[in-house]
């Protein structure tokens, strides 16, 4: 897919809603609004539908586009960083009544649920928004507040370069976007090394909540919807916990659950080597990557920590 395929799509609609996953991380926002800031510079009137966005973004540009109501008729839906339709949330209903509806992505377990479907194993959605303007010659589009938000979606998806999704052209990619002057400093410490004092505090309680699997290399903690209220936090303020879990060094796993009701949970999955945390993911109605996925669970924490466990030893059997 290139840019000018997307125009054409766009052509004889008024409106253009863009859109991705529900509690949407550095890639799904930089996706989003880069990609409406490029339409606006084509003369499109393109509007991001995001919810919950996390006040560490705030230094992006593209925020001026999100609609706080939508009310539009005959307009064309566009899903950025989206596996499947559900985790558009309550934005799946806006996609069931859009016009046209495309689907750009690049998690593996992508289920091709739009009109059209574009969907690339890279490092991230920012990634190929990218290629989608060096395929159309329009990279001249490029200016400093697309770059902060493709820049943005690349190192956050990347683990700020480290991640296996890392390539040789990712960081070509890289060194392109910074050509056009952006911070890369500190957009690389708002996203990683900068966070509240109350993430600080929940991220306390998670260490404090952690056990280590030694049978199966697995490091798990969780946080109840308690401990979210003792210090006023959302799941956005839990953002880099996994991420920090997956850095001890005797694991080969870690998982992250979050309670977001009185009996549902979030769980997070990351992994180094071998294992594959998306087919975990997927066997409990998730998805995602290799090495970073999720999904949705429902029963109480030990249930679901239990569940969890005999999956990864199952697929540990499975690579002995």
């Amino acid at each position: 897919m290139n840019l000018q395929e997307i125009i054409n799509i766009c052509d004889g609609y008024k409106n253009i809603i863009i859109s991705g996953h529900i509690h949407p991380d550095g890639d799904c926002v930089g996706a989003c609004y880069a990609l409406a800031l490029i339409l606006h510079k084509k003369g499109i009137n393109a509007a991001v539908a995001l919810d919950d966005v996390p006040d560490t973004y705030d230094y992006l540009k593209g925020s001026n586009y999100l609609l706080k109501a939508i009310k539009k008729d005959n307009y064309v839906f566009i899903s950025l960083d989206c596996g499947d339709k559900e985790r558009l949330g309550a934005n799946s209903e806006i996609f069931d009544k859009a016009a046209v509806t495309v689907n750009i992505d690049h998690h593996i377990s992508n289920t091709k649920f739009a009109d059209y479907n574009y969907v690339s194993d890279v490092s991230s959605t920012c990634e190929i928004i990218y290629e989608i303007l060096k395929r159309s010659s329009a990279t001249k589009l490029l200016d400093k507040d697309i770059c902060e938000a493709l820049y943005t979606g690349l190192i956050y998806d990347t683990g700020a370069f480290k991640h296996s999704n890392t390539t040789k052209r990712t960081h070509e990619i890289a060194g392109e976007l910074i050509k056009h002057g952006i911070d890369f400093t500190d957009i690389t410490n708002r996203l990683f090394y900068y966070r509240s004092y109350k993430s600080l505090k929940i991220l306390g309680t998670a260490i404090k909540n952690a056990e280590f699997n030694t049978d199966n290399k697995v490091i798990f903690t969780h946080l109840t919807i308690d401990e979210l209220k003792e210090y006023d936090c959302a799941k956005k303020d839990t953002e880099s916990i996994v991420q920090i879990l997956n850095e001890v060094i005797e694991s080969e796993c870690a998982i992250f659950i979050i309670q977001n009701g009185s009996n549902t949970y979030k769980v997070s999955l990351r992994s180094r080597n071998d294992i594959d945390v998306c087919k975990i993911a997927k066997k409990f109605g998730g998805g995602g990557h290799t090495k970073a996925s999720g999904c949705t669970m429902s029963g109480n924490i030990t249930e679901i920590k239990d569940k969890l466990f005999s999956a990864v030893e199952e697929q540990i059997k499975d690579i002995i």
